[in-house]
């Protein structure tokens, strides 16, 4: 099968106030919060080998980061390690090992006041087969669509209008996917709003990479009234400008590879100010940039892209160019990595 996926739905347990992520357990739980309330979550370490959780695409404290040993010690075998910090921003993002395989799952933080859906249900594109979705007609579904595997992923739903309404976690200005199709590079997120336009007691397939992943399945219900266009989501508190003039500009090459975090960052810079990176590659990568959301520029780096990332794909023809403003004081990987193979390229920057 070119690709599979888990609906993670159940929440996590409960210890001292902490929930719990066990290293053993594969995908963890899905974790929701409200945006403004403490995400705590103690990992519990019953593998042999020492490992930590980085939470990807939030921009938390440093040493919440999750990246030994850079911002924590690895937490050893038989040990635990509590994990405590508040997102600033509302959206899907998730949790895994920095380096190497272990737990992985969702993170969903909810926005503060409710959002015009009926059901909200995130999936990760790397598991088993997903149950069927039930919904009933003209109902909003939210899906949360969260590649968490190493390869590209292509998720198609038919015969229904499929809205992009947030990439990598931050609301987009909303628009239709082309052919109800949107494709994640590793480590990206979409969340789409599919209403439901079909009679009661239709089904329809959602196909990911060309395979069945899941269905929606209509209720022999009544249907509801017709949805209007959706508004926007609410904004997050990412910065509204970018100072160019005064940026700084960095060449990374992400060609070679490299395992372990380099004793020297590649730059350091004072928190606020503009960071341009100019990115390579002689294969396709991508490029994951902690604490941090970018814009992706535009080639003559007269504009920028409508949408933020904290992932970027780094095409071998020509440069990729992005920009953020190094607004998150600690040090900060940038996590590369190859598509075909998955060969890493570990660099990383300073904020003071």
């Amino acid at each position: 099968m070119a690709g599979t996926a888990a609906l993670v739905l159940a929440p996590a347990g409960a210890q001292d106030g902490f929930r719990v992520v066990r290293a053993g357990a594969v995908p963890g739980p899905a974790l929701r919060v409200k945006r403004g309330e403490e995400v705590r979550v103690r990992l519990v370490n019953d593998l042999a080998a020492p490992l930590s959780l980085h939470w990807h695409g939030v921009r938390l404290p440093n040493a919440m980061d999750g990246v030994p040993p850079l911002t924590q010690k690895p937490v050893a075998a038989g040990e635990s390690f509590d994990y405590r910090f508040v997102p600033p921003d509302a959206g899907t993002f998730w949790y895994r090992v920095p380096f190497g395989s272990g737990p992985y799952g969702a993170l969903i933080v909810e926005e503060a006041a409710p959002v015009d859906v009926d059901r909200d249900v995130a999936l990760l594109l790397d598991g088993a087969p997903a149950p069927d979705i039930a919904v009933a007609a003209n109902e909003r579904l939210r899906l949360r669509l969260i590649n968490v595997s190493a390869r590209f992923m292509t998720v198609r739903i038919d015969r229904h209008p499929v809205r992009v309404m947030a990439i990598d976690g931050q609301p987009a200005e909303p628009f239709l996917a082309r052919e109800g199709r949107i494709t994640l590079a590793p480590g990206n997120r979409a969340d789409l709003f599919v209403d439901a336009v079909l009679e009661p007691g239709s089904s329809a397939p959602v196909v990911l990479n060309d395979e069945p992943l899941t269905r929606l399945v209509y209720e022999a219900k009544p249907a509801r009234a017709a949805r209007t266009e959706p508004k926007p989501l609410p904004a997050n508190p990412l910065p509204a400008r970018m100072d160019f003039r005064g940026a700084l500009r960095v060449e990374l090459d992400l060609s070679a590879a490299n395992d372990s975090v380099p004793a020297k960052p590649l730059f350091s810079v004072k928190r606020g100010r503009t960071v341009q990176l100019a990115l390579r590659s002689e294969t396709a990568a991508s490029l994951h940039v902690h604490g941090h959301h970018m814009r992706l520029l535009d080639a003559r780096d007269d504009g920028w892209k409508p949408f933020w990332l904290d992932t970027i794909l780094v095409m071998p023809q020509g440069v990729t160019r992005v920009a953020f403003v190094a607004d998150n004081v600690g040090k900060w990987l940038l996590h590369g990595r190859k598509i075909e193979n998955s060969a890493q390229s570990i660099s990383w920057f300073e904020v003071s």
